[in-house]
């Protein structure tokens, strides 16, 4: 834990940030992302897919493709089940827009999640927006944070999952380790006892809080994308919010190079486990 601690300071130097940083913080984190591929390759076991049905946790409407598509297309090819849960509404990908408002974008994103997940196979009921606000998990409330975590407990307890699926915590995003934690706290009033994946989508930013993980954790599958290459790609296309430029804007809220790595072929995800004298999910991953 102490090596753990003293790490991750140092990761956030090396995160590459957004546009127009050196380029040799660029070519840092392209070096850095090619090492955590070799590295995933030769720990990762391949992803086995569990009987039942999954639910795939997504700060915002995108996480869930981008971490998870090749895994939904391959689950809904399979016949199993699958429940996407949307945390919050999305609208604060464009702050100071000068022609869209934040329920502009909520609206725009919405129908982007809907369209991407038909792509890969996920009915309408089994999508759930929950419409926190964007940008506003790390400020909620108490009492916002207990109506939260009832929510997601009973929407747990109906669904009763195999598998979830949240975004690694830390994974670069205040909104991302919050939906971790509030998940965490679900699952634990809930009473299901699923098996807990973590997927990385802004850890490809910042590749040492990957290396980190990789350190200390073993527990890591990969799920080959060969056959569902093709329907992520698709259903990654329908956020053209994210991966296109909003005019007048000229640069997409989403870097490309974060699309490409997201997107290339290969999925990756990290068992985690409560510890033995706890009840609480949010414990140390699988070592």
């Amino acid at each position: 834990m102490v090596v753990r601690q003293s790490i991750l300071p140092v990761a956030g130097r090396f995160s590459l940030g957004r546009a127009n940083q050196p380029r040799i913080k660029a070519a840092t984190r392209r070096i850095a992302i090619g090492l955590c591929h070799a590295a995933l390759g030769w720990l990762s076991r391949p992803y086995r897919p569990q009987a039942g049905s999954c639910v795939v946790f997504a700060p915002h409407p995108d996480d869930e493709t981008l971490g998870c598509g090749g895994l939904i297309a391959r689950k809904r090819n399979d016949g199993l089940p699958v429940h996407v849960v949307f945390i919050t509404d999305g609208s604060a990908s464009h702050p100071g827009h000068p022609q869209l408002s934040p329920a502009e974008v909520s609206a725009i994103r919405h129908r982007e999640a809907l369209e991407a997940l038909a792509i890969l196979g996920v009915e309408s009921p089994a999508i759930h927006f929950i419409d926190e606000k964007d940008g506003a998990l790390i400020h909620l409330s108490p009492e916002r944070q207990s109506r939260l975590v009832t929510q997601l407990a009973a929407l747990l307890t109906r669904i009763n999952p195999a598998e979830i699926f949240l975004p690694c915590c830390p994974d670069g995003s205040s909104e991302h380790d919050a939906t971790f934690g509030f998940v965490s706290a679900a699952l634990a009033r809930s009473k299901v006892h699923p098996a807990i994946w973590q997927y990385p989508v802004w850890s490809w930013w910042n590749p040492l809080l990957l290396f980190v993980r990789i350190i200390f954790n073993r527990g890591c599958c990969v799920q080959p994308a060969e056959d569902y290459h093709p329907i992520k790609t698709l259903a990654l296309g329908r956020y053209r919010s994210q991966i296109e430029p909003a005019l007048p804007w000229i640069e997409p809220v989403l870097q490309p190079e974060l699309v490409r790595v997201c997107n290339s072929g290969q999925e990756y995800f990290f068992r985690f486990a409560p510890p033995p004298s706890s009840g609480d999910p949010a414990g140390e991953p699988v070592i």
